[in-house]
């Protein structure tokens, strides 16, 4: 994959270049839509129109530096077959999913960039078993204002909605993706999060154990093969293992990992999904190799720990600060001692390291944006 260059601080700006123009909102268009009709936007607030001079957001110093860096995609691939319906004290378990999904990127803010495809791509009976597609292409992260999303957040809530519906057409939903994750120029990762073993294939061949309706015990035609070409649930039932593993493998191989993450009702396919956790390349270190999550509540966790690997603690600014001694490092708008235990250091004229607790919180996602300021005495450890 190409490395590309994104913004986790603001441009360089000086006190004397502060706007005074009122906020205003106007419609922005969705990732990925080309008509410009609102049905396909969000009225967002544009916020000011221009940046705030550095000491009304309480940042000490004269120019805030640009960090180049390359940020992270998480790209998410959300199971919304009709078995996500199933119910929960918090709503259908598709909703609790993407609830935990919308809460890391808001969290993560400016630190990732975002993307996201679900499957199936279907509304009636006749199209159970399409394709998935993508609906959100990647998109540079925002952080929250003043406790209201940013735009990536809302657009991702927006993008994701949706009622559970068919089949589990993993494997033709991940190979029509494939050209869309090698189109994007950084580090990526795919989070496939499932609910069931793929299935969805009329080509595939199974016999009585290794097709669903049989596993699960609601064949009709038991003890015989219900996946059979001529049993009364066809082949687009049986386990489609292979052509999911072999598409695993085509992201693979472009470089991007695959965590595969399954909550309940995986377990009966556990086996199903160890296989394709270990095509995708980022297995967990023993059995389950999927990351199998028995209690919903935790997933945000889960995903936060994913997007934590993705997720550097070192920053290279645009060029060297003009003086030494007079640079400070911001999170959010808290500003952190310099300290190479817990704080954070120079590790080249023009590249800022993290440590401890400073970069742990970063990485979990409690610091939303990285700021570096140069005009002030650096803050010592008190």
């Amino acid at each position: 994959m190409l490395a590309s260059t994104a913004l986790v601080g603001v441009l360089a700006a000086t006190l004397a270049g502060a706007c005074s123009k009122e906020p205003e909102s106007r419609f922005v268009p969705l990732p990925g839509s080309d008509d410009g009709n609102e049905d396909d936007g969000l009225i967002v607030d544009a916020g000011p129109g221009g940046p705030p001079p550095l000491d009304a957001a309480g940042l000490c110093g004269n120019q805030l530096h640009e960090i180049i860096s390359d940020t992270p995609a998480l790209y998410f691939v959300f199971d919304r077959s009709g078995s996500m319906a199933v119910q929960t004290p918090q709503g259908t378990a598709y909703d609790v999913v993407q609830d935990a999904a919308v809460d890391v990127v808001r969290r993560l803010g400016a630190l990732v960039s975002v993307g996201a495809a679900v499957f199936p791509d279907a509304e009636t009976d006749t199209e159970a078993c399409n394709p998935g597609k993508q609906v959100m292409k990647v998109t540079k992260g925002t952080p929250s204002d003043n406790g209201v999303d940013g735009y990536t957040t809302k657009t991702f809530a927006y993008q994701t909605n949706g009622d559970p519906f068919g089949g589990t057409s993993t494997s033709s939903t991940l190979h029509g993706l494939v050209d869309k994750l090698a189109a994007i120029e950084s580090q990526t990762l795919v989070l496939l999060l499932t609910d069931g073993a793929p299935n969805c294939n009329p080509d595939a061949s199974c016999d009585a154990a290794h097709c669903m309706t049989n596993i699960d015990g609601i064949c009709r035609e038991a003890p015989d093969n219900c996946c059979a070409p001529t049993g009364i649930d066809g082949p687009s039932q049986c386990v489609d293992e292979p052509a999911t593993v072999a598409a695993i493998e085509e992201i693979g191989a472009l470089g991007i990992p695959v965590y595969v993450i399954g909550i309940p009702g995986t377990e009966l396919y556990a086996d199903v999904l160890d296989a394709m956790a270990i095509a995708g390349g980022a297995p967990q270190p023993g059995p389950p190799f999927y990351y199998r999550v028995d209690d919903l509540a935790a997933l945000g966790d889960v995903f936060g720990a994913i997007a934590s690997v993705a997720i550097s603690c070192e920053f290279e600014l645009d060029g060297q600060p003009p003086e030494e001694g007079m640079t400070n490092v911001y999170l959010d708008k808290d500003v952190l001692p310099y300290d190479p235990v817990d704080g954070w250091s120079w590790s080249n004229p023009t590249t800022i390291v993290l440590h401890g607790e400073a970069c742990a919180s970063l990485k979990n996602g409690q610091v939303m944006q990285v700021q570096i300021v140069s005009g002030c005495p650096t803050e010592e450890p008190k």
